[in-house]
Order: C-alpha cells, then structure tokens, then sequence
C-alpha cells in the first residue's frame, strides 16, 4: 500500500506508537514531527541543573535566541532543590487549542504565589496577552484562562518565572509554545458510536524471526503506555486531559483526522521508568466541551497482569503458506488466559480478527485461526502481529453514557510469507501539482483491483475503485488527480475479482 500525504510526510502504526516520518523531519523522544503549515519547525533548548544540555525542540523565528538565551541564564544557577514544572495542559507544541481553554501549569512542589507568574504571548503579530491566573492543590497547580480569548490560528508562547516559599527559583524548562485553533469550539465527531469510551492500557512488544522463543523488539522502545477517549457519535469536545496516579496531568492529543479521538501514547527502553512515570492506579479523565464538562475514573489495577509473550508454534510453516489454500495459524497457549481475555491476530492489512472488547473476538483459551483461501497475495511478505490481552471493559456505566476500559497486552510482530507467483508491487511513488503516481508491478495478463481510501481511521470511509485493469506487460502506471481538501489518500492492489 502507497500512503501519501499533501505536505509529503508519511505516518506509521507499529505496537501502538505513533511514528510521523517526513523529508525534514525533527524528532523528540519516540515522535518525528514534520514542519507546520508555515514552513517552520520549533526548537528550544533544554539545560539540566548540572548544566548538560539536551536538544530538543527548535523555536521559531526570532525567539531562537531568547529562549535559549534565557535557559542557558536558568542554567547557570547553582545546583540546589529547584522547583520544576512537572507537566502542562495544553502540552508543548500542541495544536489546535482551544482560543479558551485554559492553560494549566503544575510544579514539583508548592510556590511562592506571589512571586510566580505565567506570562503569555503572541508571536505575530508580536503582543503581550492576559489571562486570569488561580492557584490551587496547596499551590502546586496554577491555571491561567484567557481573558479575553487568545487570537486564533496563532502561535503562543509562555514563559513561567517564580520561586518557592523558601526562594529557591524555578528550575526545567519553564517556558513553552502551542498554537490554537480557527477558534473556541468543539469538534464534529462523525460514525456510530453509542457511547463514549475511556481507556488505559500498557503493552510489552516482542519480535519472532524463527522457531526460537520472541524477544524483545528492538526497533522502538518495547514498552508501552497508552491513554485514551473515544467520543460518542453525538458528542463534541474542546480538549481533554488525564490526572495520573501520581497527580500530574496530561493533555491528550486530538486525532487531526477523527476529532473523536484524544490520546497519550508513550513508550520506553525500560519497563520501569515507564511505571514509575504511569503505572498502576487511578486514571481521572476531564473531558472539556462548550456546554459541560465530564470527569472519568478508570482504574488500571496491579491484579491485572502482563501477559507473556505470544509464540507462533508452525512459524516454519508461517513462512512458505499457499494462497490459494486455508491456512491454519496456531500459537502456544495464552498462560492464564481465560475466556474473559483476548487474542487478536492481524496479517497485514488483510486479515485480522476482531478486536478486543468486540463480539466474536477470539477469547484468550484460542490457540488458532484460518486465514480463507485466497485471502492472501501470492509471492508476499505480510508484517503480522499476535496480541494476549488482559482487559477490563466496565459497562456498568451506559446509564451515564460512557464505558470504561483497563488492559495490559503483549503483542509479538512476525513475518508470514506466501509461495507462488509474483508478487503485486506499487512503486516509484512521485508527487506533481496535483497528481500522484506510481506504478503497479505484477505478472503478466494479472487482472488487478486499485482501491483508494482518504481516511483508514473511519470505517465510514471504506475503499473505493479507482480502477481495474489486466497487466498486459506486467506494469500499470497508475495517475489520479489528487483532491487536495484531503490531506490523504491511500491506495492498495489486488487480484481482481
């Protein structure tokens, strides 16, 4: 399958942690962001209290030098037990914030209230914006509401100065950027969902390449978190954040595609930072709209426990499958898996079970599935993921409209290659004013299929036909004149029916 994105980025879904991959892209932690709409990316410079510095995201424009300016000045401090902000709600570099909502700063310990202040400003045109401060948990959190609105499609930056009751100054990174909206309102959630969902979940992935035991994959942090709501077909929403077990909060990502979907996804090298960061306990989710707001606990138990690794048991015969045949794909038990729990396979993106949660997914005492003939492509590779979950789904709460979710899963990624024939290809990929091309590579006199889809986030967005055709030469160029109100579209190839 081909994804291609207006501004050229591609965007990928592995284990559960999103990946944006661009031609000039800038990285932080486990995301790669491309550069915004304008053409720019943000930068600032963060230095520890013992003075080592960390590069992690580029300031626009003019306030290159003042915010490094200023950081490298905070550095300078001798080291001593300086208070920080532990967390931001809308989060750095956000997008599309509300031009109301409120900005909230919480600290490592209680301030000085009459020393600390949150000052605010546009970039351009450069002005300096007010906004009512309150203080609140033992003045630990400082939430800052913008009187009057903040302007729209603008990009604010704030900046935190202050001191703790005994003088020590503020320390981390006290200062920040976002960029609001087109303007205050909530977001359209289209499909059909009853009720809105809240979950959180951790996650463990491993990779399988023989008949060995999985290991741990290497090619993202293995470890996982996850947090999210999933708005009710006639809901709306501004913004949303998570408390954590530990008291701090987080905002949650709106899906630009499925306004929907708000999210925190995090991942790390080690199991235990990650814990200490989330881990077990009490989950309180705020859900900001224009007309009432709506608070959700949801629990993630130290009772729930991480499954073990899932192991392919015929991956021998995993790699040399016939298409045109049923195959059978087995796995070792699911150790303490019940009919509560879950097994969710999924080959490439043509065949998966159901999900878990859903009817008919396949409980955790399965050991097996059959892919039909013919679902699979001759002469393929198809990147394939086995998952054991734990869950926890809470329905108790229709009556209030919502449902709740608590899992822990460990997912094992292998490869499932089929025999026979060639191989359907889509290739030399190129982008000109408004077309998109690329070729179709299979055997010769093929009949093909050629599927578009402008959102894989929707399932009221299923795949059209762009065409079908027989490859009298093995190769078919493919050209569509892009509609560029979608900021995607996706194409795939198959035999044609």
């Amino acid at each position: 399958m081909v994804s291609r994105s207006l501004n050229g980025s591609r965007s990928r879904l592995k284990g559960g942690c999103v990946r944006l991959q661009s031609a000039t892209p800038w990285t932080a932690g486990i995301w790669g962001l491309a550069a915004g709409a304008r053409g720019y990316a943000k930068l600032l410079l963060n230095l520890s209290k013992k003075m080592r510095f960390e590069l992690r995201w580029i300031a626009a424009g003019r306030w290159v030098g003042w915010l490094a300016l200023i950081t490298s000045f905070l550095a300078l401090a001798p080291a001593q037990a300086q208070p920080t902000i532990v967390s931001t709600v809308p989060l750095n570099l956000a997008a599309g914030v509300s031009t109301t909502a409120s900005v909230v700063f919480t600290f490592s310990e209680a301030m000085d209230t009459t020393a600390t202040t949150a000052t605010f400003y546009s970039e351009s045109p450069f002005a300096v914006l007010t906004t009512s401060p309150v203080w609140s948990a033992g003045n630990t959190v400082l939430t800052c509401t913008p009187s009057p609105a903040f302007p729209a499609s603008a990009t604010i930056i704030w900046v935190v100065s202050g001191e703790d009751p005994d003088g020590n100054p503020l320390g981390g990174v006290p200062e920040g950027t976002f960029t609001t909206g087109t303007g205050g309102g909530g977001s359209g959630v289209s499909g059909t969902n009853q009720y809105t969902a809240f979950a959180v979940g951790e996650a463990i992935v491993y990779n399988q390449t023989s008949t060995a035991a999985p290991v741990l994959d290497t090619d993202i942090p293995p470890y996982l978190f996850f947090a999210g709501i999933t708005l009710s077909s006639n809901q709306s929403a501004l913004s949303a954040t998570v408390e954590l077990p530990s008291a701090s909060v987080a905002a949650l990502l709106q899906e630009p595609e499925d306004p929907g979907q708000f999210f925190l996804s995090d991942s790390d090298a080690n199991q235990t930072t990650l814990d200490n960061t989330y881990g077990n306990g009490n989950y309180i989710f705020n859900l900001v709209a224009a007309n009432s707001n709506e608070q959700v606990t949801v629990n993630l138990p130290a009772s729930l426990a991480q499954p073990g690794a899932p192991q392919i048991s015929n991956f021998t015969a995993a790699q040399s499958v016939n298409p045109a045949q049923p195959f059978t794909l087995t796995w070792n038990a699911f150790a303490g898996g019940t009919v509560t729990d879950y097994v969710f396979v999924t080959i490439g993106g043509v065949f998966s079970t159901p999900p878990p949660g859903s009817s008919y997914a396949l409980a955790g005492t399965a050991t097996s599935v059959q892919i039909p003939a013919n679902t699979l492509q001759p002469g393929s590779n198809y990147d394939s993921f086995i998952s054991f979950y734990h869950y926890i789904l809470a329905t108790n709460t229709v009556s209030a409209g919502y449902t709740t979710a608590a899992y822990r899963y460990a997912d094992t990624e292998f490869s499932l290659i089929t025999t026979g024939g060639t191989p359907i290809i889509l290739t030399n990929a190129s982008w000109s004013g408004h077309t998109f091309s690329f070729n179709v590579n299979s055997a010769v006199g093929q009949s093909l299929l050629i599927q578009y889809n402008t959102n894989l986030a929707l399932a009221s967005s299923p795949w059209q036909t762009f065409l079908t055709s027989n490859s009298a030469t093995g190769v078919i160029h493919v050209s569509d004149s892009v509609n560029t109100t979608n900021s995607h579209v996706f194409y795939r190839a198959q035999t044609g029916q």
